[in-house]
């Protein structure tokens, strides 16, 4: 599925045809502490980043090179209407952007099929936009290692570095400085979404900074062993960000404070509207489940994946 040695150029343009395909996993946070506002408008935060299998799938091809100039890229997306197919899109952005920082152009075609819900704080968009860069990387066989690749997702959005190498991380400042964690290996998490989307932007734009500029640090000489043994009821992340979301969004107070009476462990994902639930390994959650379809809300029960965006064979 890597591009060899095709044909030399011939009047510009090089026929490629090659495609990869790369499933791109959803997130929650287990942690997520708002420590000040920068002066660049975004925010330095603590978090505690975990991949889960809910995936998203990225079909990329490149049908042909150009030695230079701007990319010619084609989306289309299967999914939610609210999912631009357009230069809105992240994977489209993130097409370009890799072109133009490889000093690299061609005509690329993107299929994206949706199963992560959007606007719901599991970073779908962010993994779709890794997982193109990781393609890109691929077809025109530039060589970046995860490293590279992390850097040059940091300027499409703060959750794209995390989703080139995935598993369990803390991220601090903006949430791109990444230090890998003990992978979780077991536990359920029980994923709820109540029908409406919430962006990020406004969720920390209304957030009062008074009460977290004196939050103390996270530990993670304390979070490690913790880890190993999750999930516990000694657990100590909490959600900052339902601050704001939970006073504001009365279906979603309802679904955590739900999620909570279920579970030690339960919280908003993100700036939500997503809320997720950790259950051990092998616990029966069929009513559970069956009460929130019930109510019409989306439900997915999965496991925790140990990596990041990978190609579909498994690779990463």
């Amino acid at each position: 599925m890597v591009m060899g040695n095709g044909p030399e150029f011939v009047n510009g343009r090089r026929a490629i045809d090659r495609t990869v395909v790369l499933r791109a996993p959803a997130k929650v946070n287990l942690h997520l502490e708002v420590l000040r506002q920068r002066h660049d408008g975004y925010h330095d935060i603590e978090t505690v980043l975990q991949a889960v299998a809910i995936f998203d799938r990225v079909e990329v091809t490149l049908v042909e090179e150009y030695p230079g100039g701007e990319p010619n890229i084609e989306i289309a997306v299967d999914g939610p209407r609210d999912v631009p197919a357009d230069k809105n899109n992240l994977c489209w952005q993130a097409a370009r952007h890799f072109c133009r920082e490889q000093r690299k152009s061609g005509k690329i075609k993107i299929h994206l099929r949706k199963s992560i819900p959007s606007s719901a704080g599991l970073g779908g968009g962010s993994s779709d936009a890794a997982a193109v860069l990781k393609a890109c990387n691929h077809l025109f066989e530039t060589g970046l290692d995860d490293t590279e690749l992390e850097k040059l997702g940091v300027a499409l959005g703060a959750d794209v570095p995390f989703f080139i190498r995935g598993g369990t991380a803390m991220g601090r400042g903006i949430g791109a400085i990444l230090t890998p964690l003990p992978t979780l290996r077991s536990g359920q998490f029980l994923i709820v979404k109540p029908d409406m989307n919430l962006k990020t932007q406004d969720v920390y734009g209304d957030l009062k900074m008074g009460l977290t500029v004196n939050s103390p640090k996270a530990n993670i000489g304390v979070i490690k062993p913790l880890l190993a043994r999750f999930p516990q009821k000694n657990w100590p992340g909490f959600n900052r960000l339902e601050e704001v979301v939970l006073p504001s969004q009365p279906p979603v107070q309802r679904l955590v404070h739900r999620l909570q009476e279920l579970s030690e462990v339960a919280m908003l994902s993100g700036s939500g509207s997503a809320a997720f639930a950790v259950f051990p390994e092998g616990e029966d959650l069929t009513e559970m489940v069956a009460e929130f379809v019930e109510a019409g809300l989306y439900v997915k029960v999965v496991g925790p994946h140990p990596a990041g965006v990978e190609l579909a064979d498994g690779r990463s």
